[in-house]
């Protein structure tokens, strides 16, 4: 066994040679793990190493050899859960997060949230409710909270939460987005598309269906050129979205713009192999007109 000043050298000499020899680094781990068969600290160091590299199945086994010399380690449980989480291992995550004593607010933020993966919705907000009681003033745990409740379509009551956020947290370019989307399922039409324009001013929209939706809310305000500018930005951005096209060429048909909706038409065949009925309708339209 080595001597405590010697393990503690080889320890920092194996952490500082990660990133110029990374192999004699974990020999050196190695070996000082076979030498120390009760000090779980080489099997951390071996854990942490394989974690930053996202190599996450090797990394939860030295994790969990290193458990199994200090069971009362809550720090490695946490990591073995947030390990686990990483690799898509959602329920084992849960279990090591209750095993924990010290039930913190990220162990049961961490919690909810595997949870809401699973699709068990209404444990994870009852955990989310249970930490405001706690701490109201923290925007993830609002956010979770109010994306499970739209999941399981209790609107009205994510509504009053986007509104306890606004007071506790103030602008919050998600919560933008979240406000968008619950006056949209309202209809409330002018309201949405503010909502998603001042999003849109704090940075790009990257996901389709919002596109879709804040252009059907400019659609439905009665604004259809700016509905048009938004899903071209949308198509530019990201030209793989089959309803982004869909939705575009019939606005320009509807417009009478038809050199640009064949335009749009070629950029979609460009892009897939089959078009969707749909476009196929338009297409078979735009060639008659």
């Amino acid at each position: 066994m080595l001597a405590e000043k010697e393990l503690q050298n080889l320890l920092l000499r194996a952490g500082a040679l990660m990133k110029t020899n990374w192999i004699y680094a974990v020999q050196l781990l190695n070996k000082a793990a076979e030498e120390n068969p009760e000090d779980p600290r080489p099997l951390i160091a071996l854990g942490d190493f394989y974690q930053e590299r996202q190599l996450f199945n090797k990394a939860v086994k030295y994790y969990q050899s290193a458990l199994k010399l200090n069971p009362d380690d809550d720090r490695l449980k946490l990591i073995i859960g947030n390990t686990l989480f990483s690799e898509g291992e959602y329920q084992l995550a849960i279990v090591y997060y209750d095993q924990i004593d010290d039930q913190t607010v990220d162990v049961r933020y961490n919690k909810a949230l595997a949870l809401a993966y699973l699709g068990r919705n209404r444990e994870s907000i009852n955990i989310m409710r249970d930490l405001l009681d706690l701490i109201d003033n923290n925007p993830f745990i609002y956010f979770l909270l109010i994306e499970q409740l739209m999941h399981i379509e209790e609107f009205e009551e994510a509504q009053k939460y986007i509104q306890r956020a606004e007071k506790r947290i103030g602008e919050h370019r998600h919560l933008m987005l979240l406000k968008a989307l619950i006056y949209a399922h309202f209809q409330n039409w002018l309201l949405a598309y503010n909502a998603f324009y001042n999003y849109e001013q704090s940075g790009d929209i990257v996901q389709s269906e919002h596109i879709y939706i804040y252009a059907d809310c400019a659609v439905k305000s009665g604004m259809c050129n700016r509905a048009i500018q938004i899903l071209e930005k949308g198509i530019d951005d990201n030209p793989y979205s089959i309803p982004l096209y869909e939705e575009l060429i019939r606005l320009l048909i509807q417009q009478n713009r038809i050199t640009k909706a064949r335009h749009y038409m070629q950029e979609a065949k460009h892009h897939f192999n089959v078009l969707s009925p749909l476009l196929q309708l338009m297409d078979a339209r735009l060639n008659r007109m």
